[in-house]
């Protein structure tokens, strides 16, 4: 097993075990705030599935970019949202404000299954791609990093409420392995990053990521927590199948472009999260002291 099949296969792990406690935590209630509503459910396939993947091929056709980086860019943009999505929205949002969320990154999770093959044919037609990556093997992916363990963690979660205080465990080891996988990541792109940079690589990459956050923000709606939660899933793409799918094109450096697109945009969205942090801070009246009568003389 080569270097990078043992980086594959532990992010995936880790997503596997992150996306299980997803499923765990998450009730019917949570599916049913976001399917009940299909008006919501279009709108937030709209940003992540159809603007995101638009707005990526569109800004990488106007910069001369790397190759590696471009299917970096394009297969981040056609991947279904990060498992760490429902933790990260906590701080963004009212205190159980999060049925969205979990709803959003069910919805993502299920319909991957169907719209990120889809995607990825329809991208390698409009780059006449020679080495096409079979359908099948895109759905087996997002299957085996998505839908089995979110499967898995509602069974669980319905059926064996006691598993919950696991959950913090399970994260704690999903967490130990990516930063594992990450750590060999890096030292295996690292010295092949530098090679990926051209002019204006950086600013493309911020391009994208400030355009789908603007895309998710505005077709949120009208509460200020649901526009912050599609902004985020927007620009929070799974890096596990964007890297397994990238690591399947003739691109051999495509997973550093992967990992180069992942550092620049969490770079990029740091305004916006301080910005919707901050929205959340309760206003502190000033303190009056209170008016004391003159003494009678």
């Amino acid at each position: 097993m080569s270097a990078k099949d043992v980086v594959i296969v532990a992010m995936q792990a880790s997503v596997f075990l992150t996306v299980l406690t997803v499923g765990m935590q998450t009730s019917v209630s949570d599916l049913r705030s976001l399917f009940a509503q299909p008006a919501r459910l279009v709108r937030a396939l709209l940003a992540m599935n159809v603007l995101g993947p638009i707005i990526a091929v569109m800004v990488c056709s106007m910069f001369a970019l790397h190759p590696a980086v471009v299917v970096g860019l394009v297969t981040l943009a056609v991947a279904p949202v990060a498992p760490l999505f429902p933790r990260k929205i906590l701080p963004l949002v009212a205190p159980g404000n999060v049925a969205y969320a979990h709803g959003l990154f069910f919805a993502s999770a299920v319909l991957s299954v169907l719209l990120t093959p889809l995607a990825v044919e329809a991208l390698e037609s409009h780059y006449a791609v020679e080495h096409q990556i079979p359908a099948l093997v895109v759905a087996k992916v997002v299957v085996a990093t998505m839908l089995l363990p979110l499967g898995i963690g509602l069974a669980v979660g319905r059926l064996w409420p006691a598993a919950a205080r696991l959950i913090p465990t399970i994260q704690k080891v999903g967490m130990l392995v990516l930063l594992v996988g990450l750590v060999l990541l890096v030292k295996a792109v690292w010295p092949m990053l530098a090679s990926l940079f051209r002019e204006r690589t950086l600013a493309a990459i911020a391009i994208i990521a400030l355009l789908g956050l603007a895309a998710g923000h505005l077709l949120g709606g009208p509460d200020e927590d649901e526009r912050t939660v599609l902004a985020t899933a927007a620009v929070s793409r799974h890096p596990g199948v964007a890297i397994a799918i990238a690591s399947l094109t003739a691109q051999p450096l495509a997973p550093a472009g992967v990992l180069l697109a992942l550092l620049v945009s969490a770079i990029a969205v740091r305004p916006y999260v301080s910005w919707r942090k901050r929205r959340l801070r309760p206003v502190v009246p000033p303190v009056v002291p209170p008016v004391v009568p003159p003494a009678a003389t």
